[in-house]
């Protein structure tokens, strides 16, 4: 006899001695290990994965056979340990804070749902668990578990399994495998096909999985390394691949933030995998479109997270991973593009209780740090202020540069979703009382000035008090020429700059106006109170340009220095985007749609000209479109710089620039909270080959 059956037989004696001297406490021990059946429902896989990992295991795989299923690894052979460790409910011999994964030593019950007999061949040992078996030695004793007695493998069992196990063996060089036999098909092909490869995301030695069975057929295979100086796991499967980057607490290298990469950015990861994990997944959201994982306690199923001390301390860590972050990006010390992304689309997203908990110790941690660097200055969280979407960007940094924090446009535009993350922090916009406090040391411009005194209008017209009034009479906000003056240097609207009053007149009930200018005592002159768009009666100007037919064939070829990436399931954003980046003249493009700049896409030429450019999707160039207050704002203040891109987003897709859309279409003020309407703008459509060479992108 062998040792390893030596082994096997005093274990088997000792379970059936405690079994005769204890015959109720086997009986619970039955109903233990189908609750815990029960409890690990869908995670009887991702436990001997976890296992497999702790044995050392760079593949693991589940095999499906006639009559049975195998589940095997090429980790390190069973010991004497480890098999007592599988016929004992809580034995084994792993703890917190070591390298391994699990600690309970539980997780093989997981099982007992998968498979009535299983039996285990790793290294010299062969045996199987069997409640039959187990039964016909315990007579008296009412319930039996499945997992506790070993029984010893015949030679005609070795002999059943040999080839398979000798084919596995050689083709995967497998050391410990389980024969799972009257397999439950529908839970096991149910986990098998579901299983999310981001699974195997913080497994510290597992390389590859393979599923091979019946209709199920799934290699999975996992890269680590580290790629410019940061960490990086590639999951691929057929042609998926999945990018990670992996940032690592120095206090705990278990502790960890995983935030997915789609080419040069990171993205949102997938609601379903947007879990924490204690190496494998629980079921808790992490709070943000990211992975988090840690030494995080779990309750006996490991799937939902108790906030112990074991877990309390990851958390910290993970908080402060992203926080260092945020102040190495604000600071200018990182660039990590589209970083911001996984937490603002889950701004919405209610009712659980780690997003409220990540968005508040994220921004207690932030509000206690001094950035050393945000616009060349030393300044604390609390004293940015974001700008208002009214507001154009050049004015919004003149106002704020003397005593509080903007965001410059270059920082938004590398991170679109900064203002919208720091804003559920809590960090407030530039408000209109301080504002009214900056404006005569700020160098407004004559659009600003127009923006501002609309919102004036807007917010204090049921408000105009003597002391309001007082207030506004001495600010430089009204344009004479090309000078800015307080109300006391102007007589009559008349003398107001047109555009200037033209935008009110754009943005303000007319009434209202008239009531502003009387209260600060300027003559309300009728005929300057007059728009342009009501003189002109909605009849739009003309353009500038006549549309021409699209350029011939050859001239065609010289437009794009590479094939558009035109993708018929992207939003018409994202396909526009890619339109603009293969044009010959265009160095790049950025998507700022969820920076609410007033457009969608920022796009610098190569004679270094900016276009900002407001997306629209249409059905067909027949089609309204509105443009929002905001976004008609925006075009007002870039003037021939701003392009409404109309796109049909379809098989074949289309694309028609119109410039200057504010001089060029004809606009009417609908109540939808304030939006801009047209209904015909064909006359004001131009093909972008036509505009390239007026823009300077090609000679």
């Amino acid at each position: 006899m062998s040792t390893a059956q030596k082994i096997i037989n005093t274990l088997r004696t000792e379970f059936i001695q405690e079994a005769t001297s204890a015959p109720k406490l086997f009986k619970d021990l039955a109903k233990v290990e189908h609750y815990i059946a029960e409890s690990y429902k869908t995670r009887s896989f991702i436990e001997l994965i976890q296992n497999a990992d702790d044995a050392q295991s760079t593949v693991f795989g589940v095999h499906g056979f006639n009559g049975g299923l195998i589940v095997a690894n090429n980790g390190r052979p069973f010991t004497f340990d480890d098999v007592e460790a599988l016929c004992r409910s809580g034995s084994s011999n792993k703890s917190r804070g070591n390298n391994t994964i699990g600690y309970r030593g539980i997780g093989f019950k997981s099982v007992v749902n998968l498979a009535s007999r299983i039996y285990v061949f790793s290294g010299d040992f062969a045996f199987y668990f069997e409640k039959a078996a187990t039964k016909a030695l315990l007579p008296e004793v009412e319930d039996v578990p499945l997992i506790r007695i070993p029984h010893q493998c015949g030679t005609e069992t070795n002999e059943r399994f040999l080839n398979i196990i000798d084919e596995l063996k050689g083709r995967y060089r497998y050391s410990t495998l389980f024969i799972f036999l009257d397999i439950n098909k529908r839970i096991a092909e149910e986990e098998l096909s579901e299983f999310d490869r981001s699974s195997l995301l913080f497994l510290n030695n597992i390389r590859e999985a393979h599923f091979d069975r019946e209709n199920i057929k799934r290699t999975i295979s996992i890269e680590k390394g580290p790629l410019d100086k940061q960490s990086y796991v590639r999951i691929k499967e057929a042609d998926s691949i999945d990018e990670w980057d992996i940032l690592r607490s120095p206090k705990d290298p278990r502790d960890v933030v995983a935030l997915k990469r789609s080419g040069d950015s990171i993205i949102p990861a997938l609601p379903e995998e947007s879990v924490i994990h204690s190496f494998t997944p629980t079921v808790e959201f992490a709070g943000a479109y990211i992975k988090v994982n840690g030494d995080y306690s779990t309750d006996p199923s490991r799937k939902n997270i108790d906030m112990d001390e074991f877990s309390r301390r990851s958390f910290d860590n993970t908080v402060s991973l992203i926080t260092d972050t945020i102040i190495d990006i604000l600071d200018g010390r990182s660039a990590k593009k589209g970083f911001f992304s996984p937490f603002i689309k889950v701004i919405n997203k209610e009712g659980n209780k780690f997003k409220a908990l990540l968005f508040k110790t994220i921004a207690a941690r932030l509000n206690e740090t001094v950035l050393r660097n945000l616009n060349g200055k030393t300044v604390g969280l609390s004293s940015i202020r974001l700008r208002p979407e009214w507001l154009n960007y050049e004015d919004y940094e003149r106002l704020c540069n003397s005593d509080l924090t903007y965001l410059s446009k270059e920082l938004v535009l590398s991170y679109p979703e900064l203002p919208v993350f720091l804003e559920q922090l809590g960090i407030k916009k530039l408000y209109l009382d301080e504002i009214i406090g900056k404006i005569n040391s700020a160098d407004l411009s004559i659009a600003g000035a127009g923006q501002i005194v609309t919102k004036i209008i807007n917010q204090y017209r049921y408000d105009m008090t003597q002391e309001r009034v007082s207030q506004l009479k001495h600010l430089n906000i009204f344009p004479i020429g090309n000078e800015l003056v307080c109300s006391v240097s102007v007589k009559s609207t008349e003398s107001l700059n047109k555009g200037f009053l033209n935008y009110i007149l754009q943005n303000v009930n007319q009434g209202d106006v008239r009531y502003f200018f009387l209260k600060l005592g300027i003559t309300a002159d009728s005929e300057a109170l007059i728009s342009e768009k009501e003189r002109e009666n909605g009849v739009a100007k003309e353009t500038i340009t006549p549309k021409v037919q699209s350029s011939k064939v050859h001239e065609e070829k010289t437009l794009f220095k590479a094939t558009p990436n035109i993708q018929k399931w992207r939003s018409a954003e994202k396909n526009a985007e890619e339109y603009f980046k293969s044009l010959e003249g265009v160095l790049n493009v950025s998507d700022v749609s969820t920076a609410n700049m007033g457009y969608d896409l920022d796009v610098l030429m190569a004679n270094g000209k900016r276009l900002y450019v407001e997306v629209k999707s249409v059905t067909s160039f027949s089609e309204p479109i509105k443009l929002t207050n905001n976004e008609y704002a925006s075009a007002h203040s870039y003037g021939a710089s701003y392009c409404l891109a109309i796109v049909i987003n379809e098989e074949p897709f289309q694309i028609r620039i119109v410039p200057d859309p504010i001089n060029v279409l004809s606009f009417q003020k609908q109540i939808e909270r304030w939006s801009w309407f047209c209904d015909s703008y064909m006359e004001g459509m131009k093909d972008v080959e036509e505009l390239l060479p007026i823009l300077g992108g090609r000679k």
